[in-house]
């Protein structure tokens, strides 16, 4: 597959990142090389709310967790691969003040092994910004424990993943989000261990079959899972579990011991 940088993919994804910068424009350094992205003066404190990210000009949503903020940026706990440079939009919610927000940043720290964490500069944050950061210092969790968050990747159309959105942001995993083949594929050549595959799909759908033995054969460990509307039985699948089931449904589904398939 092609690794797309900038532009709209031809043939994948229908949105746009911006391009990844590698020079000078106009005599400046790009925004990833100031002082501002080199120095680490600026506090960062831990903190854990869900997060979802997505490219401004379009393309796949990752809902996820912050691992960290500071005044000028945040670090977001993820998988999802967003090149440097790319301009993207971050959604949060702060539970305890109760605050909603959406802020804009570029990337200056692409998400890879081990640490998958995104590093992002903001652009201009708002007011409420200043009340994130202040919830964090204030709640002073402890150091990152090195446990595990699940990983997941979603498959499906773009209003059965909107439908769905709600259910991933409360689920605490790294959640990326796929919509056809070229998507799928940039994820695996990302070379992003996952631990489960669920298509959000129904069950009479030609593509699911296709779609759960590439994963069969690119990630043979992760838990191949439809989650549809109606009964549902295939080799390939590990489970069917029902769309009104909620999100305990899908853990068990994730979590239950099934024997591994013969290769």
């Amino acid at each position: 597959m092609r690794v797309w940088r900038g532009g709209v993919n031809p043939r994948g994804l229908k949105g746009a990142v911006i391009q990844r910068r590698t020079g000078r424009a106009h005599g400046r350094a790009p925004l990833w090389q100031t002082d501002v992205r080199l120095s680490r003066r600026a506090p960062r404190y831990r903190i854990d709310i869900a997060a979802k990210a997505q490219p401004l000009l379009g393309g796949e949503t990752a809902v996820c967790r912050t691992r960290d903020v500071s005044e000028v940026g945040l670090c977001l706990d993820t998988a999802a691969w967003f090149p440097l440079g790319t301009r993207i939009s971050v959604s949060l919610f702060e539970p305890n003040s109760g605050t909603a927000l959406e802020v804009i940043g570029d990337v200056v720290r692409e998400a890879v092994s081990p640490s998958w964490s995104l590093g992002i500069i903001l652009i201009e944050p708002p007011e409420e910004w200043g009340v994130i950061v202040a919830a964090a210092a204030r709640s002073s969790l402890p150091p990152e424990k090195k446990g595990k968050r699940l990983r997941v990747l979603v498959v499906g159309d773009g209003h059965r993943q909107r439908g769905a959105m709600a259910l991933y942001v409360t689920s605490g995993w790294d959640v990326l989000f796929a919509s056809d083949d070229d998507s799928i594929a940039e994820v695996i050549d990302h070379k992003i261990e996952l631990d489960a595959v669920i298509a959000e799909l129904d069950v009479s759908d030609p593509r699911i079959y296709p779609i759960m033995e590439g994963i069969r054969k690119s990630q043979p460990t992760a838990r191949r899972i439809v989650r549809t509307t109606g009964k549902g039985a295939h080799e390939l699948v590990h489970r069917f579990v029902e769309r009104d089931d909620g999100l305990e449904a899908l853990l068990d589904a994730i979590s239950a011991d099934i024997p591994a398939a013969v290769p």
